[in-house]
């Protein structure tokens, strides 16, 4: 995936173009990634132009940021190659979507949420993701990271090029694993409900292809001829096992193929 060269545009003239197509928007330090200015409120509160000029009078140096979440009616999934094996395999299965290439050698991918849904952020969705929603930001266009790399829009994939894609099932599916309550997704031992919880080290003791990634594992699924790591473990609120399998296999049925264990549904 190639990145197209960015015109020189300023930061101010970025966040006043983002600020028209509805994104909520604050000066960034470069140096740092932190808001120049006090930003809770920016998850609420609607700038105007008037307010970018003067934050770059203030501050002409910084780079720019946009708010996620309702306020700017958008999400962001934020990967990093180095940190996880979870964006390469999930990159495949997304829609086209506005998509920056950061300075740090990571992606951003661009979605459109409904301003009555609430998608709060998630780090770790995957090993290397996390789900940037509210109460979140990311660095935009054409902030400059500090290794002299700028912030690029994708060729072609610019908001400028494209709609922001609605966002996907398989993003859906795997907050769900997240949010779910623990029936959902914990296994147990089979006899009874005062059973203990599925261990993980006994789930990874079984599977082949482990390796730690950001946030948890990745291995090669039990469910499936799998010849690339394609199942995600990690360990949910309340130490819940999550399971993610790349290929589409059930987590019942992961659970059964490498335990052989009954799954509370």
């Amino acid at each position: 995936m190639s990145s197209s060269p960015e015109p020189a545009v300023t930061s101010e003239l970025a966040a006043l173009t983002y600020l028209a197509r509805g994104f909520n928007v604050l000066p960034i330090r470069r140096e740092d990634k932190r808001p120049c200015v006090p930003w809770k409120e920016l998850q609420t509160h609607r700038v105007d132009r008037d307010d970018v000029r003067g934050w770059y009078r203030r501050y002409p140096d910084a780079g720019v940021g946009i708010v996620c979440g309702r306020i700017s009616g958008l999400v962001v999934l934020d990967g990093d190659p180095r940190n996880g094996a979870g964006l390469a395999a999930l990159t495949a299965r997304l829609p086209a979507t506005p998509a920056v290439e950061t300075g740090g050698g990571g992606w951003h991918y661009y979605f459109r949420v409904a301003p009555d849904v609430i998608v709060r952020k998630v780090p770790a969705l995957v090993p290397g993701v996390d789900l940037q929603g509210e109460a979140s930001y990311v660095v935009a266009p054409p902030t400059i990271h500090t290794s002299g790399v700028p912030y690029r829009w994708v060729a072609r994939l610019a908001p400028h090029d494209i709609p922001l894609a609605p966002l996907p099932l398989i993003i859906r599916q795997l907050l769900a694993l997240h949010t779910a309550p623990a029936a959902d997704v914990v296994g147990r031992r089979p006899h009874g409900p005062a059973s203990p919880v599925l261990d993980h080290q006994a789930v990874l003791n079984r599977l082949e292809g482990v390796r730690r990634a950001a946030g948890g594992y990745v291995a090669r699924c039990p469910a499936h001829d799998d010849r690339e790591p394609s199942l995600s473990l990690g360990e949910g609120t309340d130490g819940r096992l999550l399971l993610f399998c790349f290929a589409g296999c059930r987590f019942e049925t992961i659970l059964r193929a490498a335990l052989a264990l009954e799954v509370v549904d």
